[in-house]
């Protein structure tokens, strides 16, 4: 199983972080938006808060697959996932909207993701490296 590294867990964690959701329709078609909502629950796990995400929504209905982009500065990482599950309730969604209640926001559910693959994405020589 993979594991995402420490300097990796610290970014996500980064409130100054920017953060965006990479998925793909039934036929390939890729589609990206800024989700700052994008949360680590563990080193395997992460999740991310739906938010005026319909296309999303319906994309990781279909394509279990998706990538999370974490960028600060020349820092940047590539964190490959696959859905676990879509809660619509219980202590997760419930945490997620405590946090996005001072920003006005809400989340209709929390899509919860296993951790398959994190790739070094910055702009460095080890850009395109797979590091977990």
């Amino acid at each position: 199983m993979v594991s995402i590294p420490k300097k990796v867990m610290d970014l996500i964690a980064d409130r100054e972080s920017i953060k965006a959701v990479v998925s793909s329709d039934a036929s390939n078609q890729p589609h990206a938006i800024v989700a700052g909502s994008i949360i680590a629950i563990d080193d395997k796990t992460m999740a991310v808060g739906e938010i005026l995400m319909k296309r999303t929504k319906s994309n990781l209905s279909v394509n279990k697959k998706a990538s999370f982009l974490v960028v600060k500065g020349m820092e940047a990482y590539t964190i490959d996932v696959e859905v676990l599950d879509r809660q619509t309730s219980g202590p997760g969604i419930d945490q997620m909207n405590q946090a996005l209640k001072p920003m006005k926001l809400h989340a209709n559910a929390l899509w919860v993701f296993k951790v398959t693959a994190v790739y070094d994405s910055g702009a460095t020589p080890s850009a395109g490296t797979r590091i977990a």
